[in-house]
């Protein structure tokens, strides 16, 4: 009877971790021998995309369409446009749209650099802005609406190996972004000014000018969705062992 149950015992062992571990449909691994790694990413965080839009509600992954911010702060103290702002209730549009179009990899560091592309992102919400634009105080409330279109962005993934339980995980440590786009459009109602005047000259200047305030404020929109975007990526692979999309 013993015989039987520490049989019983042992098979249960060597199954368990196959099934905790069994790869979800939404994963495609790699290989780290794989000459063609690089490639290998590319199309395994372009297969993701369908899942990413309606969201992984088993990593506690939200859904990129729409995607909902509660609150994201920025602030930019150099140049001609010195603010402080803070917008909230926010809903991103189009973001699931992207395209991974070049990836490069040290899989030893757990570093990946990526390049996408995504056409087009609509965003609306609420605001709070206040500083100095061209020297000039400036103190705004209100709703917002922003398109912006032909964005190209660079990721650096800074990841590290961490074990949970004797398993491994990739954490990650860092993840910069920085990107560029060809147009962009505002709109906004302001809550302070609201005289017709006043709020269409806001926006014709805000459109008017938008490129240049891009410019000004990518540095602190950069650090603001490289940390949103760390927070969701981190969900992801804390739940996923690394054997499971990196094989050896």
């Amino acid at each position: 009877m013993d015989y039987i149950v520490s049989w019983i015992l042992f098979v249960t062992a060597l199954i368990t971790p196959i099934v905790a571990f069994e790869k979800p449909v939404y994963v495609m691994p790699c290989s780290r021998s794989d000459p063609e790694i690089n490639a290998c990413i590319k199309n395994s965080f372009n297969h993701l995309k369908p899942y990413l839009r309606d969201g992984l509600p088993e990593l506690k992954v939200p859904a990129l369409e729409p995607l909902n911010i509660e609150q994201m702060a920025m602030e930019n103290d150099a140049g001609a446009v010195r603010v402080k702002a803070l917008f909230s209730n926010i809903i991103v549009k189009g973001s699931s749209n992207y395209t991974v179009k070049e990836v490069r990899s040290d899989v030893k560091k757990l570093r990946i650099d990526m390049r996408l592309t995504v056409p087009r992102v609509e965003s609306r919400g609420k605001y709070e802005v206040f500083g100095n634009v061209l020297l000039l105080p400036v103190r705004s409330n209100g709703e917002f609406w922003a398109e912006f279109s032909d964005i190209t962005a660079i990721a650096k993934v800074y990841g590290k190996e961490v074990q949970r339980n004797g398993v491994s995980y990739m954490d990650i440590d860092k993840l910069n972004i920085d990107f560029t786009m060809k147009g962009a459009r505002f709109k906004v109602k302001d809550n302070l000014n609201s005289q017709n005047v006043l709020g269409e000259a806001i926006n014709q200047f805000l459109n008017t000018n938008a490129n240049e305030l891009v410019q000004e404020m990518r540095p602190a929109a950069s650090q603001s969705i490289g940390k949103l975007f760390k927070n969701i990526l981190n969900q992801a692979f804390s739940s996923i062992p690394m054997n499971t999309w990196l094989l050896e």
